[in-house]
């Protein structure tokens, strides 16, 4: 048996409705967006055309897609009951953080294959031990195939404030999923681990190379460790989002060292290699453990083609392209 998981950032998914709780002025029928239904129900058919063709390319639905910028749980449920994906089948999960703008993470999965034991918003904790005030982290537990595994999405703070100067919430990011899925591990021993998001920092970086530690080599990754299947397309220049001219590759998927095939049959002779006992990451292609899904319809110029260009309304689905990775 093999699935397929998911990321993607769906950039500014709202409903139409003023929440006076939040800043979503601009995406409201009187906003600068005039975003009206017929606009909201537009960009709700574009995204479950991209999650329709990753089924097809895929052989199935994602079992599980992780997703960013969703408003509410409205949002989620009316994109989970497009024609699209209604096969899926998916049931949703979001909670409320105190994000600003009032985007926040959340979840689709797949019950008939996916058995969910647990979820809940993870609040990231600075080095100071303050709470940090904005989006938080989703993690869920469950059963899939008959393993336990938890799933964390994240959305860490961009870099609009300065790089350096907003680094310390993206190391905190990695740091608090980190702990959580370690103290999870406690009670839920062989625990395999995924970590999905939109990280706006890229593979190399200190929060994922360093901290969690998300490795380039999957041979080389030990126990308590994780392997980023995307480090390597990094290396190659493909990207997940533009910025300016360059491709970055914020959008990541790791997984954690119970889930690496290192022994032979995985194409390396290696001195004390494991097999891993059932689901395992397997390759995309013929070189890669990842994949930027990519498709004419979805691309502009070049680019990914956005629901909107400033304040004009184009029709597109969103400024990032979703990422996949493969189990068997």
């Amino acid at each position: 048996m093999a699935y397929t998981l998911m990321f993607y950032n769906l950039e500014n998914l709202y409903d139409t409705a003023d929440d006076p709780e939040t800043n979503d002025e601009e995406f409201t029928p009187a906003g600068e967006k005039r975003w009206t239904l017929e606009r909201y129900h537009t960009k709700l058919d574009n995204l479950s055309e991209v999650v329709g063709a990753v089924a097809s390319a895929q052989g199935g639905f994602p079992v599980v897609i992780g997703v960013s910028e969703v408003e509410n749980m409205r949002v989620m449920r009316d994109l989970a009951a497009r024609k699209r994906m209604q096969g899926a089948h998916y049931k949703c999960l979001h909670y409320e953080s105190n994000d600003a703008r009032g985007v926040d993470v959340g979840a689709f999965y797949r019950p008939d294959k996916f058995t969910l034991l647990g979820s809940e918003p993870v609040k990231l904790v600075l080095r100071s031990g303050r709470e940090y005030i904005g989006r938080d982290i989703l993690a869920m537990w469950g059963l899939l195939d008959g393993e336990m595994f938890a799933f964390y999405i994240c959305h860490f703070l961009s870099r609009r404030a300065g790089i350096e100067s907003s680094a310390g919430f993206r190391r905190a990011g990695a740091e608090t999923a980190r702990d959580h899925a370690k103290a999870l591990a406690q009670k839920y021993p062989g625990l395999k681990v995924v970590i999905m998001g939109d990280m706006n920092d890229n593979p190399d970086d200190v929060s994922l190379a360093e901290l969690l530690p998300a490795r380039r080599n999957l041979f080389s990754v030990k126990p308590g460790e994780y392997f980023n299947p995307f480090w390597q397309l990094h290396d190659e220049g493909v990207g997940s989002s533009l910025h300016g001219s360059r491709w970055t590759m914020y959008d990541n998927i790791i997984v954690s060292h119970s889930l690496l095939d290192q022994s032979a049959t995985a194409g390396r002779t290696l001195f004390g290699g494991r097999t891993v006992r059932g689901l395992h990451l397997a390759k995309t292609d013929a070189r890669h453990y990842g994949e930027v899904f990519r498709r004419n319809f979805m691309m502009q110029k070049g680019k990914p083609k956005r629901c909107y260009d400033g304040n004009h309304f184009q029709s597109g689905y969103s400024d990032h392209l979703p990422v996949l990775v493969k189990l068997r």
